[in-house]
């Protein structure tokens, strides 16, 4: 059983659809709270309301990068480095890390430089969330393989910034 199309009409999906002896495709629009059926006889749809309009006040902007702060918390974190490898003492950092990063970084295990190397700082991308704070995440070699190091900073003094936290990974 075949059904003939007229030559003048224009055959649309939903037509070949009805030929073929399916159902009609539904076009809706979801507006956020509703579907919206087009216009049964033109096809035309309700526009869409226009969206929320943006809350009062400036935008947030990024904070600006405090290149002090930056180079700070690369120092110490080569410095940091430096204890993994035994090439630095940790005393020498207790004005500069909190007491649970040297604990943590004691309980690291190491080998001692040799053939396949000590501990060494392979790359470093700071970041600064917000003022007085800089997170560091990094690369090191650490026993013949590569590691990710996290470290985050806090403004102590107005010049000093403190490690509160390293993760080796």
């Amino acid at each position: 059983m075949s059904q003939i199309l007229d030559c003048q009409e224009m055959p649309s999906e939903n037509t070949l659809r009805r030929v073929l002896g399916r159902r009609p495709v539904r076009m809706v629009v979801f507006d956020g709270e509703d579907f919206l059926d087009p216009c049964p006889t033109c096809g035309h749809r309700a526009p869409v309301a226009a969206p929320a309009e943006l809350p009062p006040g400036d935008p947030v902007t990024d904070v600006p990068l405090d290149r002090a702060a930056i180079g700070q918390a690369q120092r110490t974190v080569v410095m940091l480095v430096e204890v993994l490898d035994q090439r630095r003492p940790a005393i020498q950092l207790t004005d500069l890390v909190a007491p649970r990063v040297l604990r943590y970084l004691r309980a690291v295990p190491v080998e001692a430089s040799g053939l396949r190397g000590g501990a060494r700082l392979l790359s470093f991308h700071p970041s600064q969330p917000h003022e007085g704070a800089v997170e560091v995440a990094g690369s090191i070699r650490l026993r013949g393989r590569r590691r990710a190091l996290a470290a985050s900073f806090t403004l102590v003094d107005l010049d000093r910034l403190l490690c509160s936290t390293i993760r080796i990974l």
